[in-house]
């Protein structure tokens, strides 16, 4: 975890627009390097992950801060419906945070919101279903549909543990496809930080995993690098590209980047990170 460790301890006295781009290499580490490890039968490796950060400078009002997500590097934060431990649990639309927060100061934790488990056949995509397959594991219990008072106990001994991310093994992640960063899903935009690509994913064109807004993505990863596609514009070109980001030609997709491609030409200007 030194890695990830250096770059937490980079994020501060940065300018905004340096800040986004750590979140984004720890974001890159937790995909392609480490794993959540619960057990030696039990192990999730993340292909989807979000970044929520917030601290004086950088005051991200998606962040739930719960007390859970700050001065717990490298621990679980079960998703509450408030900002104290004690709060109840959310289960079917909640997720699980890897916090990385170190001090008191900040808070700073990694919403997974996609990952192989063990070396299943297909991915479990999506942080609700995920968080539901962990609470089933940890509480040896199939039949969970809600986090009950006795689950509630087994559930907080995995957020006291302090070893479960570790350097990965056995990892079928496919580590040579692309890392695409794109806006956190299901964000309001009139949020703060709302337009801040803080999402980062892996293995996007596979049929088996169904993340939300892969067109969406896909358009945002041709817009963060217009100014190399452009030099070599062709419909042809485009299409090729966009087929081989996503698995197929989506008409949609490529629309919009010749919409986008007009505009560039004719302003030269790529806003990638206009965050507000």
């Amino acid at each position: 975890m030194e890695k990830i460790r250096h770059l937490v301890n980079k994020l501060r006295d940065k300018e905004k627009e340096e800040r986004i781009k750590i979140l984004q290499e720890i974001n890159k580490l937790l995909l392609t390097e480490y794993m959540l490890k619960f057990d030696e039968g039990f192990r999730i490796y993340p292909i989807e992950v979000e970044a929520y950060y917030f601290e004086e400078n950088f005051q991200d009002d998606c962040v739930h801060q719960n007390e859970l997500q700050k001065n717990r590097f490298g621990q679980l934060y079960f998703h509450r419906a408030g900002k104290r431990k004690d709060h109840s649990f959310l289960f079917d639309g909640g997720g699980i945070d890897i916090c990385l927060s170190d001090d008191e100061t900040f808070y700073l934790g990694f919403l997974i919101r996609s990952a192989w488990i063990n070396n299943e056949d297909t991915p479990v995509c999506g942080p609700g279903r995920l968080t539901k397959n962990i609470v089933r594991h940890i509480c040896n219990d199939d039949t969970i549909n809600k986090i009950t008072e006795k689950a509630k106990v087994d559930v907080n001994k995995i957020e006291d543990r302090t070893n479960i991310v570790v350097p990965a093994s056995e990892d079928k992640r496919k580590k040579d496809s692309i890392i695409f960063n794109a806006t956190r899903f299901g964000i309001s935009p009139n949020k703060n930080f709302a337009s801040c690509k803080l999402r980062s994913l892996i293995e996007l064109k596979e049929p088996k995993h169904p993340y939300k807004d892969k067109e969406k993505v896909v358009l945002s990863y041709m817009e963060d690098n217009i100014d190399d596609i452009v030099k070599d514009y062709s419909e042809e070109r485009i299409r090729n590209i966009v087929t081989g980001l996503l698995g197929y030609p989506s008409k949609d997709v490529i629309e919009k980047f010749k919409k986008k491609q007009i505009e560039f030409s004719s302003t030269g200007n790529n806003s990638y990170y206009d965050c507000k």
